[in-house]
């Protein structure tokens, strides 16, 4: 499945949920994010990586450095060859790193939950399996080791990493090694390494004084399964290495003689790392089975009471099942099966996957070590919740509101731990709560969250999350030009846009069109909630948006994007750079600002200028020079990440555009060229992992067009898995002319999709639908029958009343085929009074 020179899908059940990595030496390091919501740990193909609980940035339990090169550091396993000749000793990892040797045999499985290395080196093979339980703060690597020769083997085997306990990147390593302390415990038949620090280098709002409050936390490493001939625990660096020793060969695995070696270098005068094994004799033929540990606390008790129910093999070796298990159980809520494996491997595993355990939960990657919520990020990103269990939203909305400031304004990012933020006058990032509040009723029907209260940032009354999406709305009210297009401030979405409007007299025309969604959507919710006065005032500023908008920013063959405090247009065919920006065009579709003359101009310019063998560039040519006036995105190299490379997070708008055009054909090429299974059979050229959706993919003007970076760690993955089900297979929750919500069922789906079936939960019912994507016609609405039932369905969509007498483990069938001409559609929030925001721009013309 998807076969390049660096490995492939594994094609076993549930099929595409593991990728195999078969040549080590991949473009890029090619990582898992495991994450269960706390803790967490990123190990990549080489065995680099790090671990962390609750924040990735502030509270780091293992040293790592951000080396993509090199990727050369991380948590190590080492093997040793005792009988080895002095003079041509045999030391080598379990992974690539640190040692580099090479291996008969070598596989890496990224799974959903777990990573496995399986080697063959020296007669040895092996086998460590690294994951994370989906509960407990608890990291367990299980190892495997079988003697395949035809004599006894005399080994030695020692973990190895270095302690961090607190803020990372830990660059001032000789000031913070003098604040730990480590000890050794071996009562009750323990072997754990238990580090402390004295010194957190964050400082609580309860303290006046900077490095003046210890880690509040105990970590301990262990290990178990395996009685050493002569043990080794090591909590010094320059014990383990040896002086100007390297990780590649360190003095401990080359010493005959270890017994200094059996409880080293603990208390608070070295350089804190940890290091557990020893000497074992294996058998010829036999197997020997070990596990190490690695778990954080409050406090020390808990800390080993967590080591010792892990030291039962049963325990620790059922681990990685159990984190299968949860991942499979929590994705299970929709299925796709169709003639695209990449679409389907995608959606069913690794998309969700990525959005939840590196996004939401981890929050990190190897290209950002963040640790942060940010505003506009983790909203979005929760969307992956809806059809999965909403309940996850409605968390991350609460979570959200209380980063609120009283004047409706939000903290761009903020680090929960550390407690601090950052806030600005970007001017999109509090309109999302309303955003994910209209999205989240109109997939679950659950009005009362409206009345679920929650505190500001600057004060601790509480009000109702209705006030909050208000206060967000008339902020963006307040911050509007004169002549109607919403000011930009220090940024929108668009982040390097930074310096646009600092004087708060530069426009967004985006944030307009994104206020023009939200204004729609949460107009129906207020008449459904009974406030039909600000229901009515919501649809009049929305009609004066969009008259301002098409007055203003229309450019002839496109919408230009904004202005700088100068007045000057960017995004204009006048603008010397950056003629052209995606979003201007996409957003203006979706929301149906555009009358549709318009709108299939603005479209027919994407394609043109915009649509790239790699993806839709956000903007169109790349800047060269730098220009203060408009921001860092113009000091960027040409071609890179939002400056005229392909930023996957507007990517999948533009696929979700092509499809409210019914564009089939750019459908089908939009996807082929983001798809990270379909471009990574090119890997030398794609570079980044294809299990996983990057943040950008470099555009014409780089050195390495279509190369992909910045993996994990971006909204994409979930943008992606929603565009994919509401827009492609068309399965999206819509507001009916009642005000109501219903389900709404309209594919716009590529013939080589071939049969598809999609099963997708909505407000508890399992709906299963199937059609053959080869009969889809553009011109023709789709017709939507019940199985067993002669008469389509009006409109498309899915009442509750159809659904009132389904029982929750019952699966309502589907069958779909196309018919009529069909009616106009409607924007992202697919509300009536969106329908008429055409006629309200023809009427502005």
């Amino acid at each position: 499945m998807f076969h390049s020179r660096f490995g492939h899908f594994d094609n076993t059940h549930p099929s595409g949920s593991s990728f195999v990595i078969t040549d080590h030496d991949t473009p890029m390091p090619w990582v898992n994010v495991i994450c269960n919501g706390r803790f967490g740990t990123v190990i990549s193909q080489n065995g680099g990586g790090f671990s962390w609980y609750d924040d990735a940035q502030h509270n780091v339990l293992t040293r790592w450095e951000m080396d993509l090169v090199r990727d050369c550091y991380g948590k190590f396993l080492y093997l040793a060859d005792r009988d080895a000749p002095l003079d041509a000793p045999d030391v080598w990892s379990l992974a690539p790193a640190p040692c580099r040797r090479p291996f008969d045999e070598y596989s890496c499985t990224h799974a959903l939950g777990s990573t496995t290395f399986r080697t063959l080196r020296s007669g040895i093979r092996s086998t460590w399996t690294l994951s994370v339980d989906p509960k407990d703060p608890v990291e367990v690597w299980c190892v495997e080791l079988t003697n395949t020769t035809r004599k006894p083997r005399s080994l030695r085997i020692a973990s190895y990493f270095e302690w961090t306990c607190g803020v990372a990147p830990d660059v001032k390593r000789e000031f913070h090694r003098l604040f730990f302390d480590v000890a050794f415990d071996e009562s009750a038949n323990r072997r754990a390494i238990v580090a402390t620090k004295n010194m957190w280098d964050i400082r609580p709002k309860t303290e006046r004084e900077h490095w003046n409050v210890a880690w509040p936390y105990v970590a301990a490493h262990s290990v178990a399964g395996v009685q050493f001939d002569r043990p080794l625990a090591i909590a010094d660096k320059a014990t383990f290495l040896g002086k100007y020793g390297t990780t590649a060969s360190p003095k401990a695995m080359l010493a005959r003689d270890i017994a200094a070696l059996r409880q080293a270098g603990f208390g608070r005068f070295g350089d804190a790392s940890a290091s557990l094994g020893g000497d074992f004799t294996i058998a010829p033929g036999a197997t020997v089975r070990l596990h190490f540990v690695l778990t954080i606390a409050d406090d020390t008790r808990t800390c080993l009471s967590q080591i010792d129910k892990y030291s039962d093999e049963s325990v620790a070796w059922d681990t990685a099942n159990r984190a299968g298990e949860f991942w499979n159980k929590l994705l299970s809520a929709t299925s796709i099966r169709s003639g695209r494996t990449d679409f389907d491997l995608l959606n069913n595993h690794w998309l969700p996957y990525q959005a939840l355990s590196g996004r939401m939960w981890g929050r990190t990657g190897y290209y950002q070590q963040s640790g942060a919520r940010g505003f506009r990020d983790q909203l979005q990103d929760s969307q992956v919740w809806l059809p999965l269990d909403p309940a996850g939203t409605l968390r991350q909305i609460m979570l959200h509101a209380e980063r609120q400031f009283v004047d409706g304004s939000v903290y761009h990012w903020w680090h929960a731990l550390a407690d601090f933020g950052n806030h600005t006058a970007c001017s999109d990032d509090y309109l999302w709560l309303p955003f994910l509040v209209g999205n989240y009723i109109r997939e679950t029907g659950d009005y009362s969250i409206l009345k679920k209260t929650a505190p500001f940032v600057d004060s601790k009354k509480k009000a109702p999350i209705l006030e909050h999406c208000k206060l967000a709305i008339q902020r963006a009210f307040k911050r509007t030009s004169k002549r109607g297009i919403p000011f930009i401030g220090s940024c929108d979405w668009n982040d390097g846009l930074s310096a646009m409007g600092i004087d708060e007299k530069g426009e967004s025309v985006w944030v307009g069109m994104f206020l023009c969604d939200v204004l729609s959507n949460f107009a129906t919710i207020l008449d459904r909630a009974g406030d039909k006065k600000t229901a009515a005032r919501y649809r009049s500023k929305q009609a004066a948006y969009i008259k301002a908008i098409n007055k203003h920013a229309w450019d002839g063959k496109w919408y230009k994007y904004g202005t700088k405090d100068s007045g000057e247009w960017i995004g204009s065919s006048r603008s010397p750079e950056g003629k052209i920006h995606l979003n201007a065009q996409t957003w203006s579709i979706l929301t149906g600002i555009a009358p549709e003359d318009r709108a299939a101009a603005a479209w027919d310019s994407v394609k043109k200028h915009l649509l790239s063998p790699y993806g839709p560039l956000l903007l169109s040519p790349a800047y060269t020079i730098p220009d203060p006036t408009i921001g860092y995105i113009t000091r960027y190299s040409p071609g890179s990440r939002e400056n005229g490379g392909v930023y996957m997070h507007a990517a999948t708008w533009a696929l979700a555009t092509a499809c409210k055009r019914r564009d089939i054909e750019s459908v089908a090429r939009i996807w082929k060229s983001i798809s990270p299974p379909t471009r990574g059979q090119e890997a030398d050229s794609y570079f980044a992992e294809p299990y996983v959706t990057p943040g950008n993919v470099d555009g014409p003007l780089s050195d390495k067009p279509g190369r992909a970076g910045w993996t994990w760690y971006t909204g994409s993955a979930a943008w992606l898995n929603r565009v994919s089900l509401e827009w492609i297979l068309g399965i999206r929750p819509t507001w009916t002319g009642k005000g109501e919500a219903g389900l709404l069922i309209d594919p716009v789906v590529p013939a080589e999709f071939g049969e598809v079936e999609a099963t997708r939960t909505w407000r508890g019912r399992k709906i299963r639908i199937r059609f053959d994507s080869r009969s889809f016609i553009a011109s023709q609405p789709a017709q939507v029958t019940i199985a067993g039932s002669g008469s389509p369905i009006p409109g498309g969509i899915l009442t509750e009343s159809l659904l009132k007498n389904l029982s929750p483990g019952d699966v309502l069938d589907v069958q779909i085929t196309w018919g009529a001409p069909r009616a106009a559609d409607s924007g992202p929030s697919e509300a009536k009074p969106a329908r008429s925001t055409a006629a309200v721009a023809r009427q502005a013309r």
